[in-house]
């Protein structure tokens, strides 16, 4: 019994001559695209002189946005929030490439590895759960950029020393 949505399988014959016909049809296409004003068919065009030696590979171009703008950045953000505020990287990255996420998104790792140079420089924290990370070379999840300051990077404690309790 046939499955009426499925067509019936091709001989090897059947085949062979389907790929014979495509491959005269891509013949004909690739000499119909070879042939110029005033060109003469069967010429060949003039050999493509070649370099002796290969040539390095171009220099890397940096896509994206700097390391400079991407940490300017984040201190200007931070700034704006004012002490004991917070900045999403998110944020950050979206300030620089704007709201489409396939623009902002891949910048993600470069603003985290930014954030957590400024944090070994002492510019800002890295935060989880409201606390400084441990070690902000293995750190894990969600995490938000402050600036240091006393009140994240210590509880609070009475200067008295009494509690009133």
């Amino acid at each position: 019994m046939t499955n009426p949505k499925k067509p019936p399988r091709k001989t090897a014959i059947a085949r062979a001559a389907a790929a014979k016909a495509l491959e005269g049809k891509k013949t004909a296409a690739k000499k119909a695209a070879g042939k110029k004003a005033g060109e003469t068919p069967g010429a060949k065009a003039p050999p493509v002189a070649k370099s002796a030696a290969p040539q390095p590979p171009a220099p890397s171009v940096r896509k994206g946005p700097s390391e400079e703008l991407i940490a300017e950045t984040i201190l200007r953000l931070l700034a704006e929030r004012g002490p004991g505020k917070t900045v999403c990287p998110s944020e950050v990255a979206r300030d620089i490439g704007g709201p489409q996420p396939e623009v902002w998104s891949p910048m993600m790792q470069p603003v985290r590895r930014i954030a957590v140079r400024m944090t070994k420089a002492g510019q800002i924290r890295i935060l989880r759960k409201g606390k400084p990370v441990e070690d902000v070379d293995d750190f894990r999840g969600i995490y938000r950029l402050a600036l240091p300051s006393a009140e994240v990077d210590s509880p609070e404690v009475d200067p008295t020393g009494t509690d009133d309790a």
